[in-house]
């Protein structure tokens, strides 16, 4: 064989052989390869490869993102998932569009992790940049309200909920805040008006049966205190089948019946 010949086809089957083992692919398509394939651990090992090597990169954004899907979903690191994000944010300072992501992102991942300090200021921010649409903003009075809740400053969880109402759109995050502020009321042992807005809250037309059934339990308690018990019994009855834990229901029937 003429060696020119040969030449080619020894061209031919290292070309061959680099495309099969990965040799001379784009790092990304790589690294995207190996995530396509279920090899989560070494697509986070090229994505942060390319983003060391390539601080100036195309695909630094798409390295990002997928670096931050594998630390939420595949390998469950909430707190690495928080210093990407945070690495992500001042790469990315004077994108704002992509900046506002970011911070959602963060918000959520700072309220996963139960770092309220950290959570209530992300959510602050994206109220203070505006430019959220009505059912976002419902959305990020809510997640404060709650933050409020778990610190035990009902006062402000009262209001953030409040605030949650004064948005327009959907009725999924206002009937959460009617229920939410139901409970903040009721910790603040104000029950009359915790059971102004659980009435409002049940009469909602295509209210969602575990929430309905959860602000019915809450107006049993109410009643309790009162001292209404047939009424909480009956309440308790209507929601045997739709709330989420059937013993307690069970258990609270029985101590009604004492």
């Amino acid at each position: 064989m003429p060696k020119t010949r040969l030449g080619g086809v020894l061209l031919l089957c290292l070309a061959l052989w680099a495309c099969s083992s990965g040799l001379g692919e784009a790092p990304l398509a790589q690294a995207d390869r190996e995530f396509a394939n279920g090899n989560y651990l070494k697509a986070e090992t090229l994505y942060e490869s390319y983003l060391q090597a390539n601080p100036q990169g195309d695909g630094r954004w798409d390295a990002w993102r997928q670096l931050v899907r594998i630390s939420v979903t595949v390998t469950g690191n909430d707190k690495k998932a928080a210093r990407l994000l945070e690495a992500m944010q001042l790469e990315y300072s004077e994108d704002s569009e992509r900046f506002v992501d970011l911070s959602w992102q963060l918000a959520e991942t700072y309220t996963r992790l139960r770092d309220w300090d950290k959570a209530s200021e992300t959510w602050q921010t994206l109220l203070d940049q505006g430019d959220l649409a009505p059912a976002q903003a419902a959305e990020v009075h809510w997640n404060l309200g709650k933050i409020h809740q778990y610190q035990g400053r009902y006062g402000m969880a009262k209001d953030a909920m409040l605030a949650c109402l004064e948005q327009e759109g959907d009725q999924t995050p206002h009937a959460r805040c009617m229920y939410e502020l139901a409970q903040a009321y009721s910790l603040l042992k104000n029950r009359a008006q915790a059971r102004v807005w659980l009435d409002r809250l049940l009469a909602l037309p295509g209210l969602d049966p575990e929430l309905h059934a959860l602000g019915t339990y809450m107006l049993c308690e109410i009643l309790e205190a009162e001292g209404q018990k047939a009424q909480a019994r009956a309440l308790l009855e209507s929601i045997r089948q739709t709330y989420p834990n059937p013993l307690v229901i069970e258990t609270r029937l029985r101590q009604l019946a004492e």
